[in-house]
């Protein structure tokens, strides 16, 4: 078995289930850690056990003989890490979304091809098991024509959490649509086929003080025919929920990351059991299956072009909205 080497790329809070992940690989290891602070970075190594650290990725390639990076910056920073690491000849797996702008993510996707090596991004839910058998029902056509498609995703955030790069749009990109809701919209695209448009978007600051939505609603027509809204917020206090709602010409299913919740189909009395869901399994999943597709010269199962997607999709939401609306108390929303 072929050893891989992987640089980390950002050590912030999500950089600590790759760690985790990459431990139960007998033919991987993270041989250096990349941040933008040499103090930080190398206190982090030390934590970790990681035996070297930088904040130069293309001199950490060299000293470390890396063949992989998993780039888990902020958002905007994706790019020109992925960028770098692919002329470098490193295959790279990317933390969600690819990257706040479609232009980039196509620059990024064509470096990867035009260099050899392996794309693969972050949208590790679609490892679920009961989330792969909806989407088997689908394909098979259980469900008939969908015709109604709803995703809801209902956090809250304290000021706090925006008191870095979350909430902006130079490095963020966005609010709860690109950030939080990233996962549940690519599931929505990958279970139920590519947007055909956005009829119309709403984006409004109701609990914070930030450049970015806080909370939105957007209408979207999909190219099978189904219809469906999407709803994003961090502005929900005490609130933790997220679900899809799929309905079609012969039942509907409605569930979360955790579980199917609701289940009526014509023909089958009832969804298998499945094991409970946990995070860091994802996580396992999605660092073998990069490592598969290496050491196989496959497409990764959550490959660059079909990450891509959820971005634009977003990106079309955010245009369609237009100006963010402030809603002040007892007054009507202002731009």
């Amino acid at each position: 078995m072929s050893e891989h080497r992987i640089l980390l790329v950002g050590h912030g809070m999500i950089s600590h289930r790759y760690v985790e992940a990459f431990s139960h690989m007998p033919n991987a290891s993270i041989v250096g850690v990349v941040g933008r602070d040499q103090e930080r970075a190398s206190a982090y190594a030390r934590e970790k056990g990681i035996a070297y650290a930088d904040t130069d990725l293309e001199r950490a390639a060299a000293m470390t003989r890396a063949t992989a990076a998993v780039v888990c910056t902020p958002n905007a920073a994706h790019g020109p890490a992925v960028l770098t690491a692919a002329k470098l000849g490193l295959h790279i797996l990317c933390e969600k979304p690819l990257h706040i702008d479609p232009a980039v993510q196509t620059e990024m996707i064509a470096s990867c091809r035009e260099n050899g090596v392996k794309l693969a991004v972050s949208f590790m839910r679609r490892f679920t098991d009961h989330i792969q058998y909806v989407r088997e029902l689908i394909e098979r056509g259980n469900l008939g024509r969908l015709q109604v498609v709803d995703a809801v995703l209902k956090h809250y955030r304290p000021q706090s959490y925006y008191g870095t790069w979350h909430g902006t749009y130079a490095m963020d990109g966005g609010g709860p649509f690109i950030q939080q809701a990233s996962h549940m919209i690519d599931l929505v695209l990958w279970l139920t086929g590519p947007y055909r448009e956005v009829l119309d978007a709403k984006l409004f600051q109701t609990a914070h003080e930030i450049e970015t939505e806080d909370h939105g609603y957007a209408c979207i027509a999909y190219k099978n025919g189904a219809i469906g809204m999407i709803e994003a917020s961090t502005a929900c206090a005490g609130m933790d929920q997220e679900y899809l709602a799929i309905s079609g010409t012969k039942g509907s299913i409605v569930l979360d990351f955790d579980g199917i919740r609701h289940f009526r189909v014509e023909g089958i009395e009832s969804p298998p059991d499945f094991p409970e869901v946990k995070t860091e399994h994802l996580f396992r999943r999605l660092a073998e299956d990069f490592i598969r597709s290496i050491e196989q010269d496959a497409e990764p199962f959550i490959s660059g072009e079909s990450a891509a997607q959820a971005v634009e999709l977003v990106v079309e939401i955010y245009r369609k909205a237009g100006t963010v609306l402030r809603l002040e108390q007892g007054s009507s929303p202002t731009a």
